[in-house]
């Protein structure tokens, strides 16, 4: 029989202890709210890096903009620059061999796997996906892998962009209730996904094109 205040009080600390981080998040959101896109850049920042808010960013995105329907190309904007600004700080901490530790060795070699094969998609994908999809597994994956760094940020700014984008246009007309349940309940996800397949697809198609196209030299 464990001895009390041992293994059967474990859980309930563990509970105690993520309640009470849920709330001083909860607390340094609604700070932030009030800041207006300003706010929504810094958390966005420090999600994308070292604090995950779990979704935060997307709440706050969606609030501001139901708010402000005029303003939401400015909070996707917003959104999408500290995110990637954030994902960037990431990228290189990584690459340095300061947070690849952070994820098990198996996710780990999964991840970067995934990442080699379908490269700026996977990177794509993995910036558009809501929680819990683990976004900064392949962030790290890729400044641990030396992936371009160029690639990288346009492949991730894509992504994100698209997300930050449908959220807050969405929120702009139908309200932030609306769009915070069909959000949650990933039925947008086709819909952005399909979106950010296009543009992956059409830039594709360009590269390709523009390496079958012959090469004269120049003034024939």
């Amino acid at each position: 029989m464990p001895a009390p205040g041992t293994a059967e009080s474990s859980p309930s600390r563990r509970k105690a202890n993520q309640s009470r981080i849920i709330k001083r998040v909860t607390s340094f959101i609604s700070v932030l709210r009030h800041w207006g896109g300003i706010g929504v850049l810094i958390l966005a920042a420090l999600d994308s890096s070292v604090l995950p808010t779990l979704g935060g960013v997307d709440a706050l995105t969606i609030l501001l903009a139901a708010r402000h329907p005029e303003l939401w190309p400015y909070y996707a904007m917003c959104s999408t620059a500290g995110s990637l600004s954030g994902a960037s700080l990431a990228y290189r901490l990584s690459a340095l061999g300061v947070l690849h530790r952070r994820i098990k060795g198996a996710v780990f070699d999964r991840v970067t796997a995934f990442v080699k094969r379908f490269g700026s998609l996977a990177l794509s994908l993995a910036a558009l996906l809501p929680p819990p999809f683990p976004t900064s597994a392949f962030v790290i994956s890729a400044g641990a892998t030396r992936y371009r760094f160029t690639s990288f940020v346009l492949s991730f700014g894509v992504g994100r962009a698209c997300r930050f984008a449908l959220l807050a246009y969405l929120a702009s007309v139908f309200g932030r209730r609306s769009v915070a349940r069909a959000w949650s309940a990933h039925t947008l996800l086709l819909l952005a996904a399909i979106g950010i397949l296009l543009v992956c697809v059409g830039m594709l198609s360009c590269l390709a094109f523009r390496k079958s196209e012959p090469h004269t030299p120049l003034g024939l």
